[in-house]
């Protein structure tokens, strides 16, 4: 097995789990597939010529009409992040179209809010690969309990006794019953986020000014039982960032350090990151809110998705297991990382089509059987949220012309 010295020397660290080169789940697409350089080294390669993206299979004219209208849209005011617009399309590894609305843009870090959920399932995914290799020296996966002494003695004593049933899978799919943002009513029901005495308290139940965090909204696995749940699509839900701020507690508990510090080492440096930035960090020695809380440049958050396109590889080692990634990216039961396989966001559209996104209209497309990738960042209004999907999707796809 060949092992590149970048990789000999991660590994040796402890930065990456072990495994480089083929393993089961690499298909011959992905092991000869094209991985950037380091940001810092150069970063994505790009030529947005015309003759070039016809030659990708995209129309030049339709995709600058995708990247005109995504400028078009306006972002709102209510955060310092405001300003900036970064839109990129990706082609079987080429950046053959990318806008900004000010050149300051393109370097940003913006706030991309609930896709820092998508990130802690990644993360998730590594500590269940160490954990099943016997580097952890416990077992920890999506069945295992969250309220456990192992992971979680902050946890304890519980403050509803229901928390004893909730799996981490119920918190990747939302049907914990833990403390939900709002009602579908479009109610807020999460309070005290960036006021709370302790963030651990406040995530765990324990902190009396709060107490939305303390009982259960409904049986675990039982989103039925609650009037107020999300339907995406077919699929009923209870949507819960105090839910994933869990697992950020949880990788701190388990590696003894921030989790912050996991995701870096393990995930972002590994990729390729020029750096992080982190948006109110919750307090003394946690800096990533795991349920959102990240700031990232627009191509540096591409880079996430197309380590979610290649199925958790990236040149030549294995970051997530492929098979924790198909979990997500086949299935229509977790809201962030949002399958197309039950046809939600279009039958019209490729059904192992799936999206990682968060407030603001931050959000990817990423289609493996089309090696494409489409994301916009900023901050705009939630309330185009569904207008602006609907017409991001059309352009997109109109400009596709070897579907």
């Amino acid at each position: 097995m060949k092992i590149s010295g970048l990789s000999l020397i991660l590994l040796v660290s402890g930065v990456l789990a072990p495994g480089c080169g083929p393993e089961p789940g690499d298909s011959a697409r992905e092991l000869s597939a094209y991985y950037p350089p380091a940001e810092s080294a150069g970063g994505w390669r790009k030529n947005t010529d015309p003759q070039f993206v016809r030659s990708l299979g995209l129309d030049p004219d339709k995709l600058e009409e995708f990247g005109r209208y995504n400028l078009s849209v306006p972002n709102s005011g209510w955060m310092p992040y405001a300003g900036y617009k970064g839109i990129l399309v990706i082609r079987r590894g080429w950046v053959v179209g990318e806008w900004y609305n000010v050149p300051g843009a393109a370097t940003f870090r913006t706030y991309i809010s609930s896709n820092g959920k998508s990130f802690a399932l990644a993360c998730f995914g590594i500590m269940n690969e160490d954990s099943r290799s016997g580097r952890l020296g416990l077992e920890i996966g999506p069945d295992s309990k969250v309220y456990d002494p192992r992971w979680l003695p902050q946890g304890y004593p519980l403050s509803d006794s229901l928390k004893a049933l909730i799996t981490f899978e119920q918190v990747f799919r939302h049907t914990s019953g833990l403390c939900p943002e709002r009602k579908s009513s479009g109610e807020e029901v999460e309070m005290g986020r960036n006021e709370w005495t302790d963030y651990t308290d406040w995530v765990l139940g324990h902190d009396s000014r709060w107490p939305q965090t303390a009982g259960l909204y409904f049986r675990p696995g039982h989103p039925e039982d609650f009037e107020a749940r999300d339907a995406w699509g077919m699929v009923s839900s209870s949507y819960s960032s105090v839910g994933f701020c869990h697992l950020g507690l949880v990788l701190q508990n388990v590696y003894g350090k921030p989790a912050g510090d996991f995701l870096w080492e393990r995930l972002l440096g590994p990729l390729g990151f020029s750096g992080i930035d982190y948006h109110a960090p919750p307090g003394p020695g946690i800096r990533w809110f795991s349920a959102g809380g990240l700031r990232v440049t627009p191509r540096e958050y591409a880079r996430f998705a197309y380590l979610l396109l290649r199925d958790g590889r990236w040149g030549d080692s294995r970051l997530v297991p492929a098979s924790w990634i198909r979990r997500f990216r086949t299935s229509p039961l977790y809201p962030n990382m949002r399958s197309n396989a039950d046809g939600y966001f279009g039958e019209q559209y490729p059904k192992d089509m799936f999206r990682i996104a968060g407030s603001g209209l931050n959000w990817a497309y990423i289609v493996p059987s089309l090696d494409l990738i489409a994301l916009r960042t900023g901050r705009g209004h939630n309330e185009m949220w569904e207008e602006v999907r609907g017409k991001f999707l059309e352009k997109i796809f109109a400009a596709v012309t070897d579907r």
